[in-house]
C-alpha cells in the first residue's frame, strides 16, 4: 500500500530555518543527498543543521518516513532487524544528548515517531549515506509538526478515561 502525502516539504534556504507549525512539513533526503550531507553550506549538514523553530509554548514532533527498506535485499532487511538505519541525529539545548533519527532495528514501520521536544526549537543533523541497498540511495522523509502542550494532556486525558 503506497500512501501519498500531500503536504509541505520544506524547500532548503541559506539560513536552513523551518518555522514549524501544527500542520505537518517534511524534510526530504533529497534536499540533501549524500554526497551534499559533507558540504559546508548544505542544509542538515553538521555545520549548518536544519534548525526547527515553533512558536512559545510549542514542542515539536519528530517522526520518520523510511521508503530505503523498500529497496534493499533480503539479506540486508534480515541484518537491518538488529541495527539502525541512522538518517541523523536531533540536538536539543535541553536534551544533554543526541537522539538519533533512525529505522530499523526490527521496526517493520515506514512510519516511526522519533522525539518530543522539551522546547520550542531543535537542530536536525542528516547523517551521510551509508546505506546497503543496491543504488545506496536513502530515501526518507522527516516529519515535523508543532504541538502544544493542551494537546498533549487532552490525548493523556482520553487514554486515561479510555
Amino acid at each position: 500500500m503506497l500512501l501519498c502525502y500531500a503536504r509541505l516539504v520544506v524547500q532548503e534556504s541559506r539560513r536552513c530555518v523551518v518555522s514549524v507549525t501544527t500542520e505537518a512539513q517534511f524534510i526530504s533526503s533529497s534536499s540533501s543527498t549524500s554526497s551534499d550531507v559533507n558540504s559546508i553550506s548544505s542544509c542538515g549538514s553538521k555545520s549548518h543543521p536544519w534548525r526547527l523553530e515553533a512558536a512559545a509554548g510549542q514542542r515539536i514532533n519528530i517522526s520518520l518516513l523510511d521508503f530505503t527498506a523498500v529497496s534493499m535485499s533480503a539479506a540486508d532487511r534480515a541484518r537491518d532487524r538488529v541495527t539502525c538505519r541512522q538518517y541523523g541525529y536531533v540536538l536539543e539545548k535541553w536534551n544533554k544528548r543526541n537522539v538519533s533519527v533512525c529505522a530499523g532495528g526490527g521496526a517493520e514501520l515506514r512510519q516511526s515517531h522519533v522525539y518530543i521536544s522539551h522546547s520550542n526549537n531543535v537542530h536536525i543533523v542528516q547523517t551521510p549515506s551509508r546505506s546497503t541497498t543496491s543504488d545506496n540511495e536513502q530515501s526518507f522523509l522527516i516529519r515535523v509538526e508543532g504541538k502544544t502542550d493542551n494537546e498533549q494532556r487532552r490525548k493523556f486525558l482520553v487514554k486515561l478515561e479510555g
